[in-house]
C-alpha cells in the first residue's frame, strides 16, 4: 500500500494568504462558495507541502509555487486522491525551453522525473481571454494525472482510473467524426494521439466550458464523469 503524504498544518493567516494569491489569477477559485474555497486551499497547501519545486531561469517565489499547485488542484478537485504522489518534483522555467534528442522547444511536459512548466506560458493560460482554449498548466496536469493513476498507479484514485478507461473507450466515435468531417471545436493538436486528445479536451473543459458543452456535449459529459466536476456550476463538484 502506498504511503500517504504527510499532512501539514495550515493557520488562518496562511489560509488568507493562499486565498489572496489564488484568487488573483483563478476565476475558477473565485466562483466557489466559501466552504469549497476552504477545501480548495487546504488541498493546495497539502500539495505544495509535499512537492519539491525547482526554479530555472527565474527567482524562487512562494507565490509561484502556490499558483502551480492550484492548477493541479483545479484539475483534481473532484477526486479523492488529488496529490499525484508519483511526482515529487516540479520544475518551473522562465520561458519556453529546449529538451529531448531533437532539442525541440517546449512550454511544458511531463516526464518520470517530474512536471515541467514555462511560467511565462502558465500566466498566459490564466490571463488571456480563453478563445484559443489553451492553458499549459491544465494540459500538463491532465497528463500527470493519467500517468499517476493509469501508468504508475501510485497513490491512484480508483474511480478516476475506471472512468478514464470509459473515456478512452467512448472517445472513438468523437475522433471518427472529427476525422470524417475534418473539423473540430478542439485545436488540431488534440488529434496527435489519444494522450493529447485527453489533455487538450481537459484544457477546453476548464478554459471555456460553455463553448465545449455547446459544441461537443457528449465529450463534455464524459469529462464531467471522469473528473467528477462540472465547471459550469458554482460548487464545481458533482458528487
Amino acid at each position: 500500500m502506498d504511503q500517504l503524504p504527510a499532512e501539514a498544518e495550515m493557520s488562518d493567516a496562511v489560509f488568507e494568504r493562499y486565498s489572496f494569491v489564488i484568487g488573483s489569477l483563478f476565476s475558477y477559485f473565485n466562483e466557489l462558495p466559501e466552504e469549497s474555497k476552504k477545501r480548495f486551499v487546504k488541498r493546495v497547501f497539502q500539495f505544495r507541502a509535499n512537492k519539491q519545486f525547482h526554479f530555472i531561469g527565474l527567482e524562487k517565489h512562494e507565490d509561484v509555487e502556490i499558483l502551480v499547485s492550484a492548477s493541479a488542484i483545479q484539475v483534481t478537485f473532484g477526486l479523492n486522491n488529488y496529490m499525484m504522489s508519483f511526482f515529487k518534483d516540479i520544475y518551473i522555467l522562465a520561458d519556453a525551453y529546449q529538451t529531448g534528442p531533437e532539442e525541440e522547444y517546449y512550454i511544458g511536459h511531463v516526464a518520470p522525473d517530474g512536471i515541467y512548466l514555462s511560467f511565462k506560458h502558465f500566466l498566459y493560460g490564466y490571463l488571456h481571454n480563453g478563445t484559443d482554449n489553451t492553458n499549459v498548466a491544465v494540459h500538463e496536469m491532465a497528463h500527470a494525472l493519467v500517468h499517476n493513476n493509469v501508468f504508475a498507479q501510485y497513490g491512484a484514485d480508483r474511480n478516476f482510473r475506471l472512468n478514464y478507461e470509459k473515456f478512452s473507450s467512448t472517445s472513438g466515435p468523437i475522433l471518427a467524426d472529427v476525422i470524417t468531417n475534418r473539423r473540430s471545436y478542439l485545436r488540431s493538436y488534440a488529434f496527435s494521439n489519444m494522450h493529447e486528445f485527453w489533455a487538450v479536451s481537459v484544457e477546453a473543459f476548464f478554459v471555456n466550458p460553455t463553448g465545449l458543452k455547446k459544441n461537443m456535449p457528449d465529450l463534455y459529459d464524459v469529462l464531467c464523469r471522469v473528473l467528477n466536476q462540472d465547471p459550469l456550476t458554482q460548487n464545481k463538484l458533482i458528487a
